[in-house]
């Protein structure tokens, strides 16, 4: 049902609902007055019939003496229509009665007005299950006598001819014809929200120019916005490119002219400087490169680069700690990912003493985990953590350097490979990051 949920609110599936009902309203409209137009077309005939039997019985009847007039009656009937004679009946026009009664009362003497003096209609309930609803009736004679008479076919009762089921069956078509129709016109739909959804993520999507003229212009207007966006993004890592590239020149003889002074507290602190000059530099290049990364992807052991990212912060000297199995695969771009995860594990070994990595490896996805002992981050800042060159000297260590991308890098390279990264703060202290990757071959 939660599958079926996002369907049910989809544009096509509405519009296909509504072609339906439509459909089904017309097409239930068109039976009804069908059925309606035809019962009163048998009601019609049905009175005709029994209004010209009626009176050429009665003449000949009349013509009979009257202890013949009950066989001459018996002669003239047929399976589906009774006659008699009997000198008295029960029968006497109602004009009260039953609607449908009069209303082919009327309908017989419209037919045959020679009747209006002395007939009278009643359903007749025999004994036998066919004649449960027959038409059963009476006619004054002149000489105050009655002709009696019973019908096997009562009226309105007709049924739905060829035309009836010919009509559904167009229906259905016609239903089956919309269906598909407006599954292929929502096609272009379907294509450009897909293409929506890998714009942003550092290289140009090419939309199909398909489906109706409404939906062509929003593709051509998303293809040419691509291409000024892809421009101006290109324009603007090329041109800080070049000026890191420029700062870098600068950097290096300041610290070759370092290198040739006596050593000293200021010599120290000025190289210190230098280093987070460079480390600005490449920390700000790598953020503006972004998912434009040429890296091609490719199954990796996720489980190795966090084992060796372990092993490397603890030959350095920092507490880093791994759990978690020795094989789990995701299609990614390694160095990005390795990028991404030695950010957050920098973060966790800066702002506390140590951290704790642990990965596990779900159905659909793997499942990365770092924990630290820091102070973690107030509630309210956790959105913040991700804006880039931000940094939360409020709530994290003052004395810690850092550029403010760590986290923005981290979220950008992942988020490229199809996972998601998150900040919660520990309920003993101390931050964790989850970071979640599809599983290889999902």
């Amino acid at each position: 049902m939660r599958r079926l949920a996002p369907l049910a609110r989809s544009l096509e599936a509405r519009t296909v609902a509504v072609l339906l009902l439509a459909i089904l309203a017309v097409h239930g409209g068109a039976l009804l007055l069908y059925r309606q137009s035809a019962t009163a077309a048998a009601d019609d005939a049905f009175a005709r019939q029994v209004a010209n039997q009626l009176t050429l019985a009665r003449e000949a009847v009349l013509r009979r003496p009257q202890t013949e007039r009950d066989a001459e009656a018996k002669a003239l009937s047929s399976a589906h229509f009774e006659l008699g004679w009997s000198p008295t009946s029960t029968l006497l026009p109602d004009r009260a009665g039953d609607p449908a009664m009069w209303s082919l009362r009327s309908r017989m003497i419209a037919s045959e007005p020679s009747l209006e003096p002395g007939l009278a209609l009643a359903m007749d309930s025999g004994h036998e299950a066919l004649h449960q609803e027959d038409l059963g009736g009476a006619l004054a004679l002149a000489d105050g006598s009655f002709l009696t008479f019973r019908s096997a076919h009562a009226p309105g009762l007709a049924r739905l001819g060829s035309w009836a089921y010919l009509a559904t069956a167009m229906a259905i078509l016609v239903g089956v014809a919309a269906v598909v129709l407006m599954h292929r016109i929502a096609g272009p739909l379907r294509d450009l929200t897909r293409a929506t959804a890998e714009i942003g993520h550092g290289k140009v999507v090419p939309v199909r120019e398909a489906g109706p003229d409404e939906t062509r212009d929003i593709a051509r207007a998303l293809n040419a916005m691509q291409d000024r966006i892809h421009r101006l993004v290109t324009e603007r890592t090329q041109a800080l490119a070049a000026v890191s590239h420029d700062l870098r020149t600068p950097i290096a003889r300041l610290r070759l002219r370092l290198d040739g002074l006596p050593e000293g507290g200021e010599i120290r602190a000025m190289g210190s400087d230098l280093d987070d000059m460079q480390a600005m530099v490449d920390s700000t290049l790598a953020y503006l490169r972004g998912d434009a990364d040429p890296e091609p992807r490719q199954v990796a052991n996720v489980a190795s680069v966090l084992m060796s990212i372990a092993d490397t912060s603890s030959d350095a000297g920092r507490e880093v700690a791994y759990a978690g199995p020795g094989r789990a695969l995701a299609t990614v771009r390694p160095v990005a990912l390795r990028r991404a995860l030695d950010n957050v594990v920098d973060n966790a070994v800066r702002y506390g003493t140590r951290a704790f990595i642990s990965l596990d490896v779900e159905p659909e996805e793997l499942v990365l985990t770092v924990e630290d002992d820091g102070p973690g981050i107030p509630p309210e800042e956790v959105a913040r953590a991700f804006e880039p060159f931000t940094r939360l000297e409020a709530s994290r260590n003052r004395n810690t350097g850092g550029t403010g991308l760590g986290l923005t890098i981290a979220r950008r390279i992942v988020e490229a490979e199809g996972g998601g990264i998150a900040l919660s703060n520990r309920s003993g202290g101390g931050l964790r990051v989850r970071i979640s990757l599809p599983r290889a071959g999902r």
